[in-house]
């Protein structure tokens, strides 16, 4: 009986040292697991601040410095002439589709060319979560030279029908080129004089070898049947290229919108060079 009683003292002791030492078990075994957790949750998110810095960051530093500086610098022309996208309608399911109309051009604003290197799940992952401020100002800067660009197609548009008007030939797409009909582009014209007034680098325009046409970079802009027409235009153009008043009134906002430009670049490579990703992290990508 004794024997049994000693035993079970022993059990006992036992018992009470291992309910002792189960918090502890407990506690070292949860440390570990967090911290495991924890590790991983830092890789993750030093992980998804790296795609970020990659396929975000360094794509607009790009656009930043290969258009839009270029562009406020007067380096880069605020109008092009692109094809004319008219919409047709075609079946129940799809009922209007966007084609071009071949030969039709049109003036337009400028556009900075597609970025590829730009991951858009991870740009609005971006600009929700992580980076708000930084964003909404950023999607305010492209809105605000989107406007600076219309007011100069405007204006390329208004010197487009002066040259028209005045030069008495028909709309190149109106006529054949490859005929002996009288015909111009006040389009392609404009674009000239919107870049001369810019003070943008370009081959002056000419007359043809036949003296009855005006070329530019060895382009024909204009042919007629006498002199006189061709004359008349080449003189209108000197006149409107000499005009400033429009490159000067949008000159300061060129120059706000450009200084806007700049800081968003030294935000970007503050950007590129941290360590902390802000906000949640919840992006899974496949």
């Amino acid at each position: 009986m004794l024997e049994w009683l000693r035993e079970l003292g022993w059990f006992q002791r036992v018992g009470s040292a291992i309910v002792a030492i189960l918090p502890i078990l407990a506690a070292a075994s949860l440390g570990a697991l967090l911290a495991t957790w924890l590790q991983e949750w830092r890789r993750v998110r030093r992980e998804h601040l790296a795609a970020i810095k990659a396929e975000v960051f360094r794509p607009l530093r790009k656009e930043l410095e290969g258009f839009y500086l270029p562009l406020l610098s007067g380096k880069l022309g605020p109008v092009t002439i692109a094809p004319v996208a008219a919409p047709v309608r075609e079946g129940a399911e799809r009922p209007v589709t966007l084609f071009t109309n071949a030969g039709q051009v049109q003036l337009c604003g400028t556009r900075p060319p597609e970025a590829g290197e730009l991951d858009l799940l991870l740009y609005t992952d971006a600009k929700c979560r992580h980076y708000i401020r930084f964003f909404r100002r950023w999607e305010l800067f492209r809105s605000e030279v989107d406007a600076y660009t219309r007011q100069w197609v405007s204006y390329a548009e208004q010197v487009s029908r002066t040259i028209k008007e005045q030069s008495g030939l028909l709309l190149m797409t109106e006529a054949d080129p490859l005929s002996s009909a009288e015909w111009i582009d006040p389009d392609g014209l404009a674009l000239f004089v919107v870049n001369g007034q810019l003070g943008i680098a370009q081959r002056p325009p000419c007359l043809g070898p036949d003296g009855r046409s005006i070329e530019i970079g060895g382009v024909t802009m204009a042919h007629a049947a006498a002199e006189g027409p061709i004359e008349r235009s080449l003189k209108l153009l000197g006149v409107l290229a000499d005009k400033r008043e429009t490159p000067e009134e949008l000159r300061p906002h060129a120059e706000s919108l450009r200084h806007l430009a700049k800081y968003l670049l030294r935000e970007l490579d503050r950007l590129r060079v941290s360590s902390k990703l802000p906000g949640g992290c919840r992006l899974v990508r496949l």
